[in-house]
């Protein structure tokens, strides 16, 4: 039996103690309707929120970043957002980071939040896209994106450190600051209080990451030594019959200017650096990425145009079927917390797509079948580490039949709320927003910086667009560019088969991954598929394909294909990824300058550079999605978006380097592969 230590996606929960009328004590604070006020008097009074966003600016769109220690219950998240309805502006966005080491579980957030009538509405809410109990960094965007929270299951004394990213010496540079929080809801001290864990670089990544001004409210006296120690102002009185200390301030501008940052845990190579503020934004390409991408950035209010070659989704991301699945390994590592994050953080984006009738597809479940050796150590493994989630189930023999209706046998992962969606679809919902236009038929082949502006060339070198940032999202056709013709990119060609309704004994009643996958029927039609070879770079439909997908289908199940069955069309396109599997997300370095400021990389694999990354100014990119496109896409476009929109962002330090185009020069100078 794994236990916690050697669990990678273990966390601790929540206990409460239920009594007749609610938790009679716990772990969480589980307040009856009637002390509400005392919550709001503590957190929301306390850093005069109603008054600040009655305030903000209706004429240009912003956003009010909270961070919270201890989401409990999510009481005081709660709260906020009733306010937050009642008094900001509809074109800003609450974002809300909380930090909770001993989460609840859905159920107990259920039975707690039925003692507050007031709040259901939200609650539900709250409730429906509750993130399952899994370590590490869940986003959820709420109401149209009106409200973005992210949940942070771990330990305070890592999670706060890990929103860091930058050495002091760009704190003084209001668009490079890793400064997020406008307001701090602290509740009880951290539960990890101890040597391991020092109240040092607690506190000092707390003021590192205030805005000048920022606000704080806090309901127990260990944060008052730690406060004052990094210059915040504190008042603070005792309440409620003496039973309670409150305590409030804010941090000073003067103070904020001059704070001392806690030292780099990592080069903080994978940030953009110096940048202008963007205005209007040019994405290069329009599949999955590119208009995921643009979407992220026009819900932020930005003027976004995409730029494609053909027409949207003429790709790889054409497909008229794609499976939105993921591949988990028993051992961490970033890819394996990538692939995780991506695929939950999907099946809340496209759930919600769907019940607007804005995409095509159907969450009907994914069946993943596991047969050689290899897939079934991990799958027993993983078996003992994930046997609690109800997002994965574990099946065998004649369960696979009731799920799939399809007389499969062996043992195969089930995804419940995953399944099969129409990418061209997804596409069009995405640049379906008034911030976006599109240019069809337009081909950039080129990029030119010329005094804070970027200008897309055509074949005869003519400006076509222009721009003060650019996001290339253009797959495999991101090597025509200069800037990023070093990446390591590779295009994997991928052939569907088209199947009639009839040609199949046993139609799937949910998606069948296998050597290929089988999705139940789309517009009287089966799609299979689907081939996979390095090497061959034509898009012509080829017959030995169609032959080896109704192979792979044949093994499948005996009896499932009919005799005479064949492919009555099908589709052809290149997939791209990188070298490592990992999609490249980020900003794009300039080689030559990273290999000057990181060469000491090159004698000591693990020595801090605070030096700034090299990187084109305002250049991004967002491609090598490889055949997880539909599953990867949503949050890269979020991280993208965060770069540009100096946010939060919505993975941990280690991943955002993991995505980053600059670690493949990294990776070459720790090396020596670099000269």
């Amino acid at each position: 039996m794994a236990t916690k230590q050697n669990n990678p996606y273990s966390i601790p929960s929540a206990k409460p103690v239920w009594g007749d009328n609610g938790p009679a004590s716990s772990e969480m604070h589980g307040p009856q309707e009637g002390e509400l006020d005392k919550y709001r008097h503590v957190f929301l009074s306390h850093n005069r929120l109603a008054e600040r966003w009655s305030a903000l600016d209706r004429e240009t769109a912003g956003r009010f970043t909270i961070i919270e220690t201890g989401f409990g219950t999510g009481l005081n998240f709660l709260l906020a957002w009733q306010l937050w309805q009642q008094t900001a502006p509809p074109n800003w966005q609450l974002h809300y980071v909380s930090i909770e080491e001993r989460p609840c579980s859905a159920e107990q957030l259920r039975r707690v939040h039925a003692s507050w009538p007031e709040l259901a509405s939200l609650a539900a809410i709250l409730q429906h896209n509750y993130p399952p109990l899994l370590l590490g960094h869940h986003r959820r965007l709420l109401n149209s994106a009106q409200v973005c929270l992210d949940l942070l299951f771990g330990n305070a004394h890592d999670c706060l450190p890990a929103l860091l990213d930058a050495p002091s010496s760009a704190a003084n540079d209001k668009l490079n600051s890793v400064a997020y929080a406008d307001a701090w809801f602290l509740n009880d001290a951290p539960l990890a209080n101890n040597e391991a864990k020092p109240q040092e670089t607690l506190f000092a990544s707390m003021a590192a990451l205030s805005k000048p001004g920022s606000s704080f409210a806090a309901a127990a006296d260990f944060w008052e030594p730690g406060l004052r120690a990094q210059g915040f102002s504190l008042e603070k009185m005792t309440v409620y019959d003496g039973a309670q200390q409150i305590l409030w301030g804010h941090l000073p501008h003067d103070i904020a200017s001059s704070t001392p940052q806690p030292a780099p845990v990592n080069v903080p190579w994978h940030l953009p650096g110096p940048k202008q503020q963007a205005k209007h934004i040019v994405v290069i390409g329009a599949g999955l990425a590119g208009c995921s991408t643009a979407n992220a950035l026009a819900q932020r209010g930005y003027r976004v145009t995409v730029i494609e070659r053909h027409t949207p989704a003429s790709g790889a991301s054409g497909n008229p079927q794609g499976i939105l699945y993921t591949k988990l390994s028993a051992a961490p590592g970033d890819l394996n917390q990538f692939n995780l994050g991506s695929f939950l953080f999907a099946l809340n984006h496209y759930r919600s797509l769907l019940s607007q009738g804005r995409i095509d597809g159907e969450l009907c479940g994914v069946l993943q079948l596991v047969k050689s050796e290899r897939e079934i150590k991990q799958f027993n493994k993983l078996k003992v580490l994930l046997n609690n989630q109800d997002w994965l189930q574990f099946l065998s023999d004649d369960e696979l039949y009731a799920k799939s209706g399809v007389s499969l046998s062996g043992q195969a992962f089930y995804y419940p709320d995953a399944g099969w969606l129409s990418p061209p679809s997804v596409c069009h919902a995405m640049l379906n927003h008034p911030n976006i236009t599109l240019l069809n038929n337009t081909a950039a082949l080129a990029l030119t910086h010329r005094e804070g502006v970027w200008q897309l060339l055509d074949d005869q070198q003519h400006c076509i667009q222009q721009a003060d940032t650019v996001v290339i999202a253009n797959s495999n056709d991101a090597s025509h560019f200069g800037q990023t013709s070093s990446l390591p990119l590779k295009s994997i060609r991928g052939q569907l088969s088209y199947l009639p309704a009839e040609a199949l004994n046993q139609p799937p009643t949910c998606v069948i991954c296998h050597e290929g996958y089988l999705a139940p029927a789309m517009n009287e039609q089966f799609c299979i598929g689907a081939s996979f070879d390095l090497h061959n770079k034509d898009c012509a439909l080829m017959p030995a394909d169609h032959d080896w997908n109704l192979k792979q289908l044949s093994h499948l199940a005996a009896g499932l294909l009919k005799p005479d069955a064949v492919a009555v069309g099908g589709r052809a396109a290149l997939r791209c990824a990188s070298t490592d599997y990992m999609p490249i997300v980020g900003a794009v370095p300039r080689i030559e300058e990273f290999k000057t400021n990181y060469k000491g990389l090159t004698k000591d694999a693990r020595r801090k550079i605070p030096i700034a990354a090299a990187n084109h100014p305002n250049l991004y990119i967002n491609v090598a999605h490889g055949s997880r496109g539909l599953t990867s896409t949503p949050l890269c476009a979020e991280l993208l978006a965060s770069y540009i929109a100096n946010e939060v962002r919505p993975l941990p330090r280690q991943l955002c380097e993991a995505l980053s185009p600059a670690r493949f020069i990294i990776r070459k100078l720790i090396r020596s592969q670099l000269v």
